[in-house]
């Protein structure tokens, strides 16, 4: 994936599905500072914007003050769903009804996957 694959969206905008882990937020926010670069897109539906992966960059995005970030988007019928959680199963229609609603998954409840794409890298004063 080039940079010009991404789409650049405020952290606002994008609906989380899943609570997040505070000590994982930090160790985001210190890995994009050291690097002062972003190097893994957030991944959203297309539709609605609901986060299903990176909600831990979302937030370290927000804490660092950022107005965008780079965005993969995605139709949702093309990504795989799982679980990391044994207790729990998933649906598509499940995800996207607790990102519009906002009653979260706890932390790293759902798995996505989107296949192999290449790493980019977004300085990050292009995104402040």
């Amino acid at each position: 994936m080039s940079t010009a694959d991404l789409h650049f969206i405020s952290p606002h905008a994008l609906r989380p599905t899943e609570e997040i882990c505070p000590d994982r937020v930090r160790e985001v926010v210190d890995l994009i500072v050291a690097q002062q670069a972003w190097t893994q897109p957030i991944c959203v539906e297309r539709t609605t914007l609901a986060l299903l992966d990176g909600h831990h960059r979302r937030a370290a995005a927000i804490q660092l003050g950022l107005t965008r970030v780079p965005v993969r988007v995605f139709d949702y019928e093309a990504v795989d769903l799982a679980s990391w959680r044994a207790d729990v199963v998933p649906t598509r229609e499940e995800v996207l009804r607790r990102a519009r609603d906002g009653q979260l998954y706890p932390p790293k409840t759902t798995r996505h996957a989107f296949g192999t794409a290449k790493p980019v890298s977004v300085k990050l004063a292009q995104l402040l």
